[in-house]
């Protein structure tokens, strides 16, 4: 009992508000011949939407190229010319909007565009060609000034003549495979595929190894700066900096964000195996609102996110692209979500359930007190439903598998069907061996409805392992 005491006297450094799962809805974007895959996403000038597509091997939606909408996604084009007809051409992982100009790196080369994308131009003089691929592989992008600079497998690139010629611009980098680039004033910064964070004051001209606060030797796939802070995804969870990238502290527990995207107030951050997992702060990420909602499950998670002056965009993968109002995230917001706050000193995510807060949060404020929390002892002991003196995780509704979503890191479909069988027996707050509705959040009670066989409005455990042994290789889909 003291052991779970201590841990909520850390989460008490938080603020909580009550969990009220997000009811609002994401809806797709219609893309042409219903093209399943989005890696790239892009706001310019004035909201026109710019979407990178990627090709699927042995599809027939093989090479969509570059699409366009000037109305958030009402009605979209393909903007596809000057772009070379092979399916590494037209794969698109990182698109920016830089004074006009239309950057866009593809799995050979980058392109450029002076007409709001009606043409592309390929100019990748100086881009080094990947062994594995015999493709100029181009990465992340970013600008400072009026330099242009790509991450690549075989490290960073600049082009200070809209990309008419590159060159090596990598001094200092210890792993070379550079996958995600961004900057904050003079600072910039990339992730590396292996060797975590470095940053360059110098233009680029020298980096230097920033991971204070980071593990050792992480891979990281996404970046972003706001006016005020960094954010790096990676295999160990979510980072943020405050001071340009000198030290880092974890954010969003342990999830790992893929893509990013910020504006209005708002930083979103799409979840890596994270089966479409969106998390948004309107606080520069001191506090963070799963706003995931009715994205289809499934799949390694969201390629890449976008914001406009109405909506919130997340392309998930191989399940299209899809967005979010933002005026109903802001009405969500008033009237609390769950807030998923950093890692506590032991490595759990401090995530806990409405179970925790209503029994502690007497007067129901969404704030524990000092007089709340001097009855904590006695409060939680009610939490105890086998009255056997101790309080387990499931009975504090503190999920040991929430860090991990679907099996965790690598674990494939047998990893994801071994997560959710613990997650959704985890869940059982009353513990009699059935799993009702108000026992497992709004967005997975669809679950029930799929894997209730009897038809009792409740799962026992027959009926988890069941559905379980579907996600399993070989079970069916």
């Amino acid at each position: 009992m003291q052991k779970y005491f201590q841990s909520l006297l850390i989460f008490s450094t938080f603020t909580f508000l009550p969990l009220d799962f997000l009811s609002a809805q994401w809806t797709p974007v219609p893309l042409p011949n219903e093209h399943p895959e989005v890696f790239a996403l892009a706001i310019h000038n004035n909201n026109q939407l710019v979407i990178g597509t990627g090709g699927l091997p042995n599809s027939n939606t093989n090479a969509m190229g570059i699409l366009w909408s000037k109305d958030h996604g009402d009605n979209i084009a393909q903007r596809s010319n000057g772009l070379l007809n092979t399916r590494f051409d037209r794969l698109f992982r990182s698109i920016i909007s830089v004074d006009g100009l239309l950057v866009a790196g593809s799995a050979d080369g980058v392109y450029f565009s002076r007409d709001n994308a009606q043409s592309w131009e390929k100019r990748s003089d100086g881009l080094p060609v990947v062994r594995q691929t015999s493709k100029k592989s181009s990465n992340g992008l970013t600008s400072l000034g009026s330099t242009i600079f790509c991450g690549t497998p075989a490290g960073v690139f600049k082009t200070t003549d809209q990309g008419k010629t590159w060159v090596n611009s990598s001094k200092g980098l210890s792993n070379p495979d550079v996958r995600a680039l961004a900057c904050m004033e003079k600072t910039l910064v990339a992730s590396t595929d292996g060797a975590g964070i470095y940053t360059s004051t110098d233009a680029g001209n020298n980096w230097s190894a920033a991971n204070n606060g980071i593990p050792a030797n992480v891979h990281s796939r996404a970046i972003i700066a706001t006016d005020q802070a960094l954010f790096a995804g990676t295999n160990l969870g979510t980072y943020r900096s405050t001071d340009q990238g000198k030290t880092w502290s974890a954010t969003l527990g342990s999830a790992n964000a893929r893509s990013f995207a910020t504006g209005n107030g708002l930083i979103a951050a799409g979840a890596f195996r994270g089966s479409g997992s969106v998390y948004i702060s309107p606080d520069n990420g001191e506090n963070w609102f799963d706003a995931s909602a009715n994205l289809p499950r499934g799949g390694i998670g969201v390629w890449a996110m976008a914001i406009d002056d109405q909506f919130i965009y997340a392309a998930v993968n191989r399940q299209g692209l899809w967005r979010l109002a933002i005026k109903d995230f802001q009405s969500l917001q008033k009237k609390g979500a769950a807030i998923l706050a950093g890692t506590t000193p032991g490595g759990s995510s401090g995530i806990p359930d409405n179970r925790v807060m209503q029994t502690l949060d007497s007067n129901q404020d969404g704030k524990l007190s000092t007089a709340e929390l001097s009855k904590a002892s006695l409060a939680l002991k009610s939490l105890d439903k086998n009255q056997d003196g101790q309080l387990t995780q499931s009975e504090m509704g503190l999920n040991p598998t929430r860090q991990a979503p679907m099996g965790g890191m690598g674990g494939g479909r047998s990893g994801m069907a071994s997560g959710v069988l613990s997650r959704l027996k985890s869940m059982d707050a009353n513990g009699d061996g059935l799993l009702t509705k108000n026992e497992i959040p709004g967005m997975m009670q669809r679950i029930i409805d799929r894997a209730d066989t009897n038809l009792d409005g409740a799962l026992d455990s027959a009926e988890i392992e069941a559905f379980t042994k579907q996600l399993s290789p070989g079970g069916r889909n």
